[in-house]
């Protein structure tokens, strides 16, 4: 399989060095708009080459392509590689608007080919563990989730922080609910200031999926601390996802009340059990989603993270940016 990699910025790099490492990627081309940024990858890694400028690099002869570009990039760029034959696997958020992934979608469809977006989240073997926890009835009925995001940059002038960083939170959602949110609220702020193009540095999103079952979502650009972490409380135990802990990213803690039906004071009495930290065993989240990506193409199916699933995200996108627009109003998902 030869692969072409259109985009050498901040995440392309960690794609290239990844590819390297399947035996099934006979060559891997490297795309970018600044040749000079391109060549020095191509001086980087080993069976790498310098290919044309995209969309005409599509024409190379390749039989796949990943896109790592700005995210108003991403629906032109995919849809020219669909269209000259090629599987493409699409950095998050997969488009900017869910009108041009539907497109892509029914495109993908028309010429039999696999799309895919970068949920990279969603095979991170930890958050597997959360949906494992939830699927096996360990945690009981999901009644919260919520999820801190922050750190002190990156500051970007294409998007906000919310299409920046959120998508992983709302992949990692999706993964645990199996279902969309029936209505989306978001407020923000923007704290730092770009001269042209001024964009929320903080959003908090909050997801209701009915049934009193909510989701938080705080994503900052602006934080002195750099925090990773996500609640997941079930009526039965509940599990803390810390993903910048080494040691021990999940903790499961055997707390609550006690069963209303069994126990009844005034108030509901608190239980409090042990707390374990399930072993995960580790491996990198970008070779696992490459690997699905090539077993989808190989076995001729959908992948895990397919154009749906990017298309739900972007619909949630879109929607936290309609309530951003009205002051935090909650918006009906679609």
């Amino acid at each position: 399989m030869k692969v072409l990699v259109v985009g050498t910025g901040y995440w392309g790099p960690n794609i290239v060095r990844n590819l390297v490492e399947f035996s099934e990627v006979e060559c891997i081309g490297v795309s970018d708009l600044d040749r000079a940024k391109a060549e020095k990858m191509v001086a980087r890694f080993p069976r790498t080459r310098l290919a044309g400028p995209a969309p005409e690099a599509f024409g190379e002869g390749y039989d796949a392509a990943v896109i790592v570009t700005p995210v108003d990039s991403h629906a032109p760029l995919a849809e020219a590689a669909l269209r000259a034959g090629l599987h493409v696997l699409v950095e998050k958020p997969l488009t900017r608007t869910s009108a041009d992934a539907e497109r892509l979608i029914a495109l993908a469809e028309e010429k039999n080919r696999r799309l895919m977006v970068g949920h990279v989240f969603h095979y991170k073997p930890e958050v597997r563990e959360l949906v494992r926890l939830v699927e096996s009835g360990e945690l009981g009925n999901v009644r919260y989730m919520d999820s801190v995001r922050v750190n002190l940059g990156l500051f970007r002038s294409d998007v906000n922080v919310m299409w920046d960083l959120a998508p992983h939170d709302l992949s990692i959602f999706e993964a645990i609910m199996k279902r969309m949110p029936e209505r989306v609220s978001a407020i923000g702020a923007c704290h730092v200031h770009h001269p042209t193009t001024p964009q929320e540095t903080m959003v908090l999103m909050t997801l209701d999926y009915g049934d009193g079952c909510l989701g938080h979502v705080h994503v900052n650009w602006f934080s002195p601390l750099k925090q990773r972490t996500m609640v997941i409380a079930g009526d039965r135990k509940m599990a803390v996802y810390d993903d910048i802990n080494p040691t021990h990213p999940i903790k499961v803690y055997d707390r609550g009340t006690y069963d209303p039906a069994t126990d009844t004071p005034m108030y509901p009495a608190l239980r409090t059990g042990e707390t374990v930290s399930p072993h995960v065993k580790q491996e990198e989240p970008l070779r696992i989603q490459l690997r699905e990506f090539f077993g989808a193409i190989a076995e001729g199916r959908a992948p895990a993270t397919d154009g749906a699933a990017g298309l739900r995200v972007v619909k949630l996108l879109e929607a936290g940016m309609r309530s951003l627009a009205e002051d935090g109003r909650f918006v009906n998902v679609a």
